[in-house]
């Protein structure tokens, strides 16, 4: 038996053999491809998923900070000193608010910065643990958003209570007041 040659059963052809041998090894590559071909087409979709929630992220981060700034010129605000309920509840409010507005800007920045660097720069399937890590640190980022949106609200609430006179908060408030959606939808 020489070196380097392949052994083939006995008693069968040389060409029938080889032929057998190639078809073996094309199918092998065959799949090789279409794994590949899988794979490739797997990473774009999740480079599309990461490009929208870290678009997601930037444009929240945006809206956020200016929550933030009007939050901060609330605090700014003289009030009067009656009724004192009222006065607490805004202040609580309005510190409230810009603070998860403050987190929300500081967590969507570090996620539209960092998770698209993991994908990039991370070992094997790093693309992978990015997305899926962006997606549960974004739903947090959106629900600490929304709960500063609803702080904002709840000062703006107290605020038009402090400032105007009963029947004049009651007409301020009507715009403010949630309106029924066709469809029941909010979205």
């Amino acid at each position: 038996v020489g070196r380097g040659r392949e052994r083939r059963p006995p008693g069968t052809a040389d060409a029938g053999w080889h032929q057998s041998q190639r078809s073996g090894c094309m199918l092998y590559a065959d799949k090789r491809a279409l794994e590949t071909n899988l794979k490739v087409q797997l990473l774009e979709i999740r480079e599309k998923e990461l490009i929208f929630y870290t678009n997601n992220c930037q444009n929240i981060g945006t809206q956020a900070a200016m929550l933030a700034g009007f939050a901060f010129a609330g605090m700014m605000q003289p009030l009067p000193d009656e009724p004192e309920s009222l006065r607490v509840l805004f202040l609580v409010s309005t510190v409230s608010a810009f603070g998860l507005q403050l987190v929300t800007v500081v967590t969507t920045t570090l996620l539209s910065m960092l998770s698209p660097g993991l994908a990039l720069r991370g070992p094997d399937g790093s693309m992978h643990v990015a997305v899926d890590g962006m997606v549960d640190e974004y739903r947090l980022s959106f629900y600490t958003f929304l709960l500063g949106l609803l702080m904002i609200h709840l000062a703006v609430l107290s605020f038009v209570w402090l400032v105007f006179r009963p029947w004049q908060a009651r007409a301020w408030l009507v715009p403010l007041a949630p309106h029924p959606t066709p469809g029941g939808r909010v979205y």
